[in-house]
């Protein structure tokens, strides 16, 4: 068997979950990019769609999957795939014939929202309001989770706050926050695009319906706020982590199915939060992008090398540098310019956190990026090359291999490390070669010429 046929034989299960993940029913001759961050009513987009702006309005038809990232994404109109999306503020009030995918600070569902498959989120508030329908599964980490609507499976759920009093098809798992947390937790006042915090804990009204099983872990006893019995039952697991002096014999077992649904929920975060930030720079950065992909691809052993004296280089300056700045603090002080010695410690400290956040960005997401896209690009240039110079394509199918690989125990762990050396190694390597003197005019120029 040849390498080629060996390589698609792993490539193609891996299309299939993507596949089957993301309610993909046909292939994307061309995927289009929307800078203006609107769908009009009448328009229609035979493709897959990447579309950004403050405030993203998807009022007509995409046949296609769609990724949009804004403050604010509004979308009305009706997708025939799945949904990607992250930003401050997210309402849905019309029909998407896949799954949706989102991270942000307050997503609603609205009276008139129809989600084909499933709906996986993690951020602060989901609320589904009355009318509201997800055709499968919901699996949610928030802080508050206010259902309303009708859900046609499970709920899957680790939140602060839950209330239900709408339908859920079948079973609902929850870790949910004991009510006594929430008179100890305290907002300053409510995040972007939320109106109201409710208290923590589990609360299902009378007006509510669950056709399966209850069961919800927390570290206090919450019948008191749960008006119905489910067709399952209810089941209550004391969580150990929040209770610690609970009693072993009370502590119930977590089920394989939550195991499962906790890892994909991880898996799904990672997937979104890379592949928002690799579309942002694909769309603003191409050829930054290509510069370091072209570097780490020819030199991915110096990178290497480069990334670990990149990492030793920064965290150990940042330890000279942190005690350096102690140092003349102390010595203004001693000669008693106290108000100097303050200056010093402000400024210095904040400094170096800010480069030190900086760099951590890089580290965390930048190298991960970096090199997913290099990954992504030679497997299509091997198996199709007429996608390697669009940039969005190496960098979903990197992102996806990458978030799959980095799963599994030990093995990922050591993806991992590697991954994040050649990418800060290659970044360092176009930055020193782009600071030679000479090198910016011609990185001009060069970039004039990049379409």
């Amino acid at each position: 068997m040849s390498i080629k046929r060996k390589v698609l034989i792993i490539l193609i299960p891996l299309f299939l979950v993507f596949t089957l993940g993301f309610g993909v029913t046909a292939t994307a001759k061309a995927v289009e990019f929307d800078e203006d961050g609107i769908v009009e009513a009448d328009e229609v987009i035979d493709d897959d769609l990447f579309i950004g702006a403050d405030t993203v309005e998807i009022n007509g038809t995409v046949n296609g999957d769609v990724f949009a990232a804004g403050s604010i994404v509004k979308v009305s109109g009706t997708i025939n795939g799945s949904l990607v999306t992250g930003g401050q503020s997210i309402l849905v009030d019309g029909i998407v014939n896949g799954s949706v995918y989102s991270g942000s600070s307050t997503f609603t569902l609205g009276s008139e929202a129809q989600i084909a498959r499933n709906f996986y989120f993690g951020g602060f508030n989901l609320s589904a309001e009355p009318g509201s329908e997800i055709g499968k599964d919901l699996l949610v980490g928030a802080y508050q989770v206010l259902l309303s609507g009708q859900i046609g499976r499970d709920v899957r759920a680790g939140v602060g706050a839950l209330e239900i009093d709408g339908v859920i098809g079948n079973d609902v798992y929850a870790e949910v926050a004991s009510t006594t947390e929430g008179q100890q937790t305290y907002f300053m006042s409510s995040p972007p695009g939320v109106e109201t915090i409710v208290p923590s804990g589990i609360r299902i009204s009378e007006d509510a319906v669950i056709g399966g099983k209850l069961t919800y872990k927390s570290s206090e006893d919450q019948a008191d706020t749960i008006e119905i019995t489910p067709g399952g039952g209810i089941s209550f697991e004391y969580d150990p982590d929040v209770d610690p002096e609970a009693d072993p014999g009370e502590i119930g077992r977590i089920s394989s199915a939550a195991v499962v649904a906790s890892w994909l929920l991880v898996r799904v975060r990672v997937f979104i939060t890379l592949m928002l930030l690799g579309s942002l720079v694909v769309w603003q950065f191409p050829s930054l992008l290509k510069k370091v992909g072209d570097r780490g691809e020819k030199e991915s052993m110096p990178s290497l090398g480069w990334g670990m004296v990149s990492m030793l280089v920064v965290y150990l300056g940042a330890f000279i540098i942190a005690g350096l700045i102690i140092a003349g603090a102390i010595f203004f002080g001693v000669i008693t310019l106290g108000e100097l010695a303050m200056v010093i410690l402000t400024i210095g400290f904040s400094s170096l956190g800010l480069t030190l956040a900086a760099f951590g960005l890089l580290v965390s997401y930048g190298s991960k990026l970096v090199v997913a896209y290099i990954v992504g690009r030679l497997l299509l240039r091997w198996l199709a090359p007429k996608y390697e110079d669009q940039p969005i394509w190496p960098m979903l199918i990197g992102v996806l291999l990458y978030t799959f690989l980095r799963a599994i125990p030990v093995f990922g762990f050591v993806i991992g490390v590697f991954v994040t050396l050649i990418g800060i190694g290659a970044m360092w390597l176009t930055y020193r070669d782009y600071s030679k003197p000479g090198s910016t005019e011609e990185a001009v120029v060069e970039a004039e010429k990049t379409p």
